[in-house]
């Protein structure tokens, strides 16, 4: 049997399934570039704080406030003097990037926490999987994303010191101060030009992550039949079942055609029974109805039962329309119907004479 092409949507289900599996389409170059701007502007900004955290710890090393002691004793306290002062610059740092990360990821593909990803697949150690996805159109778009990033990223960073070459010859003989200031002028430029470029990148796979997740994600026909049988059930048994209740139905209303009153009908189309107890019953009840084949057999059974048939066409089809077995009448039908049944009981009281 050949191939049938994946041309239908995906079903809500199968969206469900895949996401309970962790499989959402997210941009990873997106998220790198976006990281990348947030961590190097609060780099940036916070350079001046880092360089008086880095003076304060050379003072306190080498001047102040270690213990004094042996060489052992004063080695431990430069050690625990650095460690605290790499956690006081870099923990803002981490914050802020599991911060980004989780917000990142929230917005790409809500809340996911699956663990189907860490179970081992043999299918990334099979030799002929592994030459169908190295010429696969993922690899080919991988490829052009970095090429895009280290040429543009290459032409971009000469372009900028090439343009500041003059400025650069003369670090030496500036004070140190105004060097430090160029230098970290030219950086911020070069850092947040790689960063646009990195998130232009990331923007544009973004959406390519997303294309590529709703072709690879689409089902074919027979996948799609396969998938309403599961959500909504086999038809044909569905069809069975529902032919089955019907049959129960129509036995279970045939019951009750023989506590009717009277059964109106229209002398080919429809037949609808009617039950009236005075006194127990605030209004006529219909009990049966039905067209053609059902009518018949309505009609037969009040033959049987001795219950009276009377022909009108009109009442007939308003029962038939506008009432459910096991309703009472409406009330535009009291009239015509109160009629009906007055003549039945005096065809009754005439019999019994």
């Amino acid at each position: 049997m050949p191939l049938q092409e994946k041309t239908e949507a995906p079903t809500p289900r199968k969206r469900e399934e895949l996401r309970k599996k962790g499989q959402v389409p997210i941009s990873v170059d997106f998220a790198n570039g976006f990281h990348f701007l947030v961590l190097f502007s609060l780099l940036t900004f916070t350079g001046s704080s880092l360089a008086s955290q880095v003076a304060r710890f050379a003072q306190t090393a080498w001047i102040e406030k270690l213990p004094t002691g042996d060489n052992f004793t004063w080695a431990f306290g430069v050690l625990k003097e650095a460690l605290a002062s790499v956690i006081r610059a870099v923990a803002p740092m981490i914050l802020v990037s599991m911060g980004v990360g989780l917000g990142l990821g929230f917005l790409q593909s809500g809340f996911v926490v699956s663990l189907e990803r860490l179970k081992p697949k043999f299918d990334y150690v099979n030799p002929l999987r592994g030459l169908e996805r190295l010429f696969s159109l993922r690899t080919g778009m991988e490829f052009l994303k970095v090429s895009l990033k280290a040429g543009l990223g290459i032409f971009i960073a000469y372009t900028l010191l090439r343009g500041n070459l003059p400025v650069l010859n003369n670090l030496t003989e500036m004070e140190v101060g105004s060097a430090l200031g160029v230098v970290g002028s030219l950086t911020r430029r070069l850092g947040f030009t790689l960063g646009g470029l990195f998130l232009g990148i990331g923007f544009f796979d973004l959406f390519y992550q997303r294309f590529e997740y709703e072709r690879n994600i689409r089902m074919t026909k027979e996948e799609l039949k396969e998938e309403y049988k599961r959500t909504e059930g086999d038809p044909i048994i569905k069809s069975r079942i529902r032919a089955r209740q019907r049959e129960i139905a129509r036995r279970r209303m045939m019951q009750e055609v023989p506590k009717a009153q009277v059964v109106v009908t229209n002398p080919v189309h429809v037949a609808c029974a009617l039950r009236y107890e005075r006194g127990a019953m605030r209004a006529p009840v219909l009990v049966a109805k039905g067209k053609r084949l059902i009518a018949e057999k309505i009609k037969e059974v009040a033959r049987q039962h001795n219950i009276p048939i009377v022909e009108n066409k009109k009442v007939a089809w308003e029962l038939f329309r506008s009432c459910e077995i096991g309703q009472e009448i409406p009330g535009f039908l009291y009239k015509a119907v109160a009629e009906i049944l007055a003549f039945v009981y005096r065809l009754n009281q005439r019999v019994r004479r």
